[in-house]
């Protein structure tokens, strides 16, 4: 009996060395996983300034681009720049001075981006500008992500023609409403609508420049000026985003006027896809934040890195009709 008790002793004391090699083993794995994580984040700090900080657009491009670069491990700020050139230049001098390491530029209009360009490369920083194209005399000193704005402009022009291919009337007779005057992206779609539409003189955009600054309740009072001026006289209305088009189709509602007129917008916004599915709305063009923001991202760690990228990285873009719903993300 005492020869079994000992043998019975002896082994688990065994038993409970083993658990404490194995718990020991566990403890160091655990906090090789903790040193892993902290090694996740590099230090580094990046500043962002966004000139349209509070549009529809604005907010998954910022979130894409905060969510990529925690991924990368940067710590991250961004700021409303408030559609204001000098208040940018002030806000990247203060970043500079406080020792961020890397700068991201969304510009609020192409003309007033030179002197901002022209401070961002003196500072030696990597830096990136999004969205909004700089000024052609500053292009090739930028490293820029972006969607082809006038590949844009032309596929709403050819959505615009085939609208009237598909929906027979006496006139086409189209109230157009724009984003921010001097935006790269304001201008350079109106270019690239221009264009498709040159070849079909019948085409008519019966208003001048309406600028809603790309804010929905700005378009809404437009698009209730415009019915109360041309009423009937319209049968398309096209927005250059997807929270214009919210208040414009507000307003068109308000009236009574929906099903009276096509409307046909770009962007990827809920209301855009709602619309869509209802049948209410003929289609939109994509432009996609969550990728532009992740790219932007991405393009900078490659900077930061020291690789070299291509100068003007490209969001893709392309027509979107009910049936692709499916295809696209939302927001």
């Amino acid at each position: 009996m005492k020869r079994f008790l000992a043998l019975f002793l002896a082994a688990l004391m065994l038993v409970s060395m083993a658990a404490c090699a194995s718990s020991g083993k566990t403890g160091s794995a655990a906090s090789a996983a903790e040193t892993t994580s902290a090694a996740a984040s590099n230090g580094k700090r990046i500043f962002m300034s966004a000139a349209y900080y509070t549009a529809p657009y604005g907010s998954p491009l910022m979130a894409a681009i905060e969510k990529r670069c925690k991924d990368l491990g940067y710590e991250i700020q961004i700021v409303d720049g408030e559609q204001n050139a000098d208040k940018q230049l002030t806000q990247f001098k203060t970043a500079v001075a406080d020792g961020y390491d890397a700068l991201i530029y969304w510009p609020g209009d192409s003309a007033s981006t030179p002197p901002v360009v022209e401070y961002l490369n003196s500072t030696g920083l990597p830096w990136v500008d999004v969205n909004t194209l700089p000024d052609d005399s500053v292009t090739d000193k930028c490293t820029i992500v972006a969607s082809d704005e006038v590949q844009i402009g032309r596929e709403i022009g050819k959505l615009m023609v085939k609208y009237y291919q598909d929906n027979k009337f006496d006139t086409m007779n189209v109230v157009y409403i724009e984003g921010a005057s001097g935006s790269s992206y304001t201008i350079h779609l109106t270019q690239g609508i221009n264009e498709e539409i040159k070849d079909y003189p019948g085409i008519v955009i019966l208003n001048d420049h309406q600028y809603a600054n790309f804010d929905p309740s700005t378009a809404m009072t437009i698009m209730e000026d415009m019915i109360t001026k041309y009423g009937d006289k319209i049968n398309l209305v096209v927005t250059q985003d997807g929270g214009m088009f919210e208040g414009a189709y507000n307003a068109v509602s308000a009236a009574g006027k929906l099903g009276s007129f096509g409307l046909l917008c770009q962007g990827q916004d809920l209301i855009v896809k709602d619309k869509l599915e209802s049948g209410e709305l003929y289609a939109t063009v994509a432009q996609d934040p969550t990728q532009e923001g992740t790219l932007t991202a991405d393009v900078l760690d490659k900077l930061i890195r020291g690789e070299k990228v291509d100068a003007w990285s490209y969001t893709p873009t392309g027509p979107i009709f009910k049936a692709d719903i499916a295809n696209y993300s939302w927001f």
